[in-house]
């Protein structure tokens, strides 16, 4: 019993001696003991090795400013002047006519170039329920040895200004069924002078 005391004894000692000498470390270092039991934790620095995006800067956008179109100014054209033609002294109708009819003195005229070339020459219109139409009109068409189914007649040299509407020859006492009757050489010359397309006005007076 009493070695075994001696070696507690013993055991004791060195460990006093061993805290005697940890205590002198530490107070030579000038840190604070740590109390018995008592883990210190190693103090850790964090390091940030994350590099920042760079920031990107946006090219400044270009505006164009487009003037607004210049108006033009509108282009005036100035209608040409047209003349009127002189009136034929002693015509009733307009001075551009082919031909000329009055039913009212019952004469007829052949104008050219503004000249009355032919005229006036007796006609013969037509008759109450058969009138000759008043107006302005163009020559259709022409036949010298034209028949009328419609009055079984004969219409020699026919001038038409109107379907069934013609000056030819035929009788200066008899009223025609809207015809205009011409003497035998004034029917001649108003064939041979009147063309298709040629103007032809009637008047009532």
């Amino acid at each position: 019993m009493v070695r075994v005391k001696k070696i507690v004894v013993g055991l004791s000692a060195l460990v006093a001696v061993g805290a005697l000498a940890a205590c002198s470390s530490a107070a030579a270092s000038g840190q604070p003991l740590a109390p018995a039991g008592t883990t210190t934790a190693a103090a850790t620095s964090t390091v940030d090795t994350t590099s920042a995006t760079p920031t990107t800067t946006a090219a400044p956008v270009k505006t164009t400013t487009v003037a607004p179109p210049v108006a033009k100014a509108p282009v005036t054209t100035k209608a040409p002047v047209v003349q009127a033609a002189a009136p034929v002294p002693g015509l009733p109708c307009a001075p551009t006519v082919n031909a000329c009819v009055s039913i009212a003195t019952r004469k007829a005229w052949l104008v050219e170039n503004g000249k009355v070339v032919l005229g006036p020459v007796s006609i013969m219109p037509g008759r109450p329920g058969y009138r000759t139409p008043i107006g302005t009109f163009h020559v259709l068409s022409k036949a010298a040895h034209f028949w009328s189914t419609a009055f079984n007649a004969p219409m020699p040299d026919s001038v038409f200004f109107l379907p069934g509407y013609a000056f030819h020859i035929g009788s200066l006492s008899v009223f025609s069924h809207g015809c205009i009757h011409l003497s035998a050489s004034a029917g001649a010359t108003f064939f041979n002078t009147l063309h298709v397309g040629d103007e032809v006005q009637i008047l009532s007076s």
